[in-house]
């Protein structure tokens, strides 16, 4: 039963230390229900995260649903940009001492009038854990899997650092920096950051950005603004002096124990002589001799992406479990909600 809950928009930057506590509690006792075994989103990235959305993902709006002045629900919605404009990035979170009584299906009621606000056209949500409540509970309402998806984990100190002391191939050097590509190679950069449009996103409506030379200093720009550090490896193919692959990495500067890996992308016509393992490795190397506090190095990974998913654990990646990505035509959900729709037996 919903009874005595309330629904608000939620301003990050005007709540008081109090509110972003209670948020923090649902998103914290969520997680440590959904995803055992993984560590828990600290308060301050949670709260820098809300008050400075992460770049790329666009504009965000949030709501909370709380009870007696105790916050039991939060969701936030992501409104991407560019290529992906149609798309309202959703994602809801029920404290699982208040699930099974509808107070999600309040919370996305709530949401979805904003993303018609915004033009999108389908819902997704990136964040289900497989086989969980919320996996039910989403397809119930209609969403349909769209991908599946590998969260994994370096952990260093559990790592073999001897998997990492791999041969540079012949024909090709590894080179490094942190923050802006040298300007040297920053066209052939943005190519090789295009190689990323062959990795499989199953049937998500997402597609991946398409690197120039402008975007790529773009988005180095949007990393500088909010004090992350940008870490990039690539390997230079030496004939041509272009980059024909490179891996990224980001370090945020609230939680400098833990590194986000992102993109990692080969040229097709320099595939096959193992450089995509070449760069992680000699990442994986530079971060942890410079970064002493360094314990994870956290990634996601398609999971028909097998090759990438097999360098991973050449390098010492280990799969944590497996992610669904859910997606629904906006219209589709709205008629669904007006009819009360439900195909499930319990709602969140």
């Amino acid at each position: 039963m919903t009874r005595g809950l309330v629904i608000e928009r939620f301003d990050p930057r005007r709540a008081t230390e109090a509110d972003l506590a209670g948020y923090h509690d649902v998103v914290a006792a969520s997680e440590a229900t959904d995803r055992p075994g993984e560590p828990g989103l600290p308060f301050e990235e949670l709260a820098g995260r809300l008050t400075r959305p992460l770049p790329g993902l666009g504009p965000a709006a949030h709501w909370v649903g709380y009870r007696e002045h105790e916050f039991v629900a939060v969701a936030e919605a992501r409104f991407l940009e560019d290529e992906n404009s149609g798309i309202g990035l959703t994602e809801i979170s029920v404290h699982p001492g208040h699930r099974c009584v509808g107070i999600g299906t309040a919370m996305l009621r709530a949401v979805v009038p904003e993303l018609r606000a915004r033009s999108r056209e389908v819902v997704e949500g990136w964040q289900v854990v497989a086989g969980s409540a919320g996996q039910r509970w989403a397809e119930a309402w209609g969403f349909r899997p769209v991908r599946t998806i590998a969260r994994q984990a370096l952990v260093v100190a559990e790592a073999d650092r001897s998997a990492w002391d791999v041969a540079v191939p012949a024909g090709y050097r590894p080179r490094r920096w942190s923050g802006a590509a040298p300007d040297d190679v920053v066209a052939s950069y943005a190519r090789a950051r295009g190689a990323i449009h062959d990795a499989p996103l199953g049937q998500s409506g997402y597609r991946w950005p398409e690197w120039t030379v402008d975007r790529v200093r773009a988005a180095e720009a949007g990393f500088r603004e909010q004090g992350i550090e940008q870490q990039v490896v690539v390997a230079i193919h030496e004939a041509s002096g272009d980059v024909a692959g490179f891996t990224e990495v980001c370090v945020h500067p609230r939680r400098p124990d833990w590194a986000y890996q992102r993109d990692t992308a080969v040229l097709a016509a320099h595939r096959g002589h193992g450089l995509g393992r070449c760069v992680k490795a000699h990442m994986a190397r530079w971060l942890v001799a410079e970064r002493p506090a360094l314990q994870r190095i956290s990634t996601t990974t398609g999971a028909e992406n097998t090759h990438m998913i097999r360098v991973n654990h050449a390098v010492g990646y280990t799969t944590q479990r497996s992610m669904i990505a859910v997606q629904e035509d906006l219209a589709a959900l709205e008629a669904r909600l007006a009819e009360k729709t439900w195909t499930g037996r319990r709602s969140p």
